[in-house]
């Protein structure tokens, strides 16, 4: 972990014509189109829509279900990256960060959705939103809000800033990351939940993402974190994270389906720690995993090649 850190901190000191005469009687000057008019047939600047929809998030009166549309309406308008981009100069960014401690969840986790729709693979975004310390308060959002499918969505937002995203990633690595997703892992129910499912699917699919990222060989090597990455995750034991998420699972008798998107991921990042040597001592180290990957892997209808040769 020391030396991730160690490159982390490495790698962030790192005029118009006279018109022609005429004889023509003058021309009494036209009427102004109503605005309404011209809306209705051009439709609005995009931007005029974006600062209408974070308004009327922001508005007290709004009701909470208008809301979550008008939260819906500005992620779509965000997919588009410039109008992302914009978000910038719209002075929206601090506005939307705000809405992560909002008292209504559906407002927090719309406020967390359209942030990592507007920072996925947008660079110019991605700056914006490290400016004004985005990802931090995402981190917090993870760890600490009471509804899972809030945490659930902050982690979307994480992990749509630093994945591809080197100087995001020395980011995510500096705040401690790496341990406050294995406590928002640790300290979630295992009771088959969408939304629980859901965050523990994703958690693993970013963690194998990050390894896989780390080791690519065609990633110029200033690019990328390489050993320091999956010696840390071996490190901080999320190994046994992973069994434990299997256990609680398994003991809660979750339904099969659940189990199996899970037990998915989890074998997934089990294959790509595995490929490295202190991930795989890691596992080989860790009894409650075999144990627990023995339980679960008849209970589920998947084909593992890879993970069986890690347990044969």
């Amino acid at each position: 972990m020391d030396a991730l850190l160690k490159w982390a901190i490495l790698n962030s000191a790192t005029e118009n014509e006279d018109a022609p005469a005429t004889t023509a009687q003058p021309r009494e000057p036209p009427k102004k189109l109503d605005p309404a008019v011209i809306d209705a047939i051009l439709g609005r600047p995009a931007s005029v829509q974006m600062t209408e929809c974070v308004e009327s998030t922001e508005n007290s009166e709004t009701p909470v279900e208008a809301k979550a549309v008008a939260l819906d309406d500005l992620e779509m308008l965000v997919e588009n990256i410039d109008n992302a981009i914009n978000l910038a100069p719209l002075g929206l960014w601090p506005r939307l960060i705000a809405l992560y401690k909002d008292g209504e969840q559906t407002v927090r986790s719309g406020a967390l959705w359209v942030s990592g729709t507007a920072v996925q693979n947008n660079p110019k975004a991605q700056l914006a939103f490290s400016e004004h310390r985005g990802m931090q308060a995402a981190l917090r959002v993870l760890e600490e809000d009471p509804a899972t499918d809030v945490r659930t969505k902050a982690l979307y937002c994480v992990s749509s800033f630093v994945r591809g995203n080197v100087k995001g990633l020395t980011e995510f690595v500096a705040a401690d990351g790496l341990a406050a997703l294995k406590r928002a892992m640790e300290h979630v129910g295992a009771d088959g939940s969408p939304g629980v499912t859901a965050l523990l699917q994703k958690s693993f699919f970013l963690l194998r993402s990050l390894i896989e990222e780390a080791l690519d060989a065609e990633t110029p090597e200033n690019l990328r974190p390489g050993m320091y990455l999956p010696n840390a995750v071996a490190e901080l034991g999320f190994v046994g994270t992973a069994a434990g998420v299997l256990r609680r699972m398994l003991d809660a008798s979750c339904d099969a389906g659940d189990l199996a998107r899970v037990f998915e991921q989890i074998a997934g990042f089990l294959v790509a720690l595995g490929a490295t040597d202190s991930g795989r001592r890691a596992i080989d180290e860790c009894k409650p995993l075999a144990d627990a990957v023995k339980q679960a892997t008849p209970l589920v209808d998947l084909d593992t090649p890879q993970l069986d040769k890690l347990f044969s």
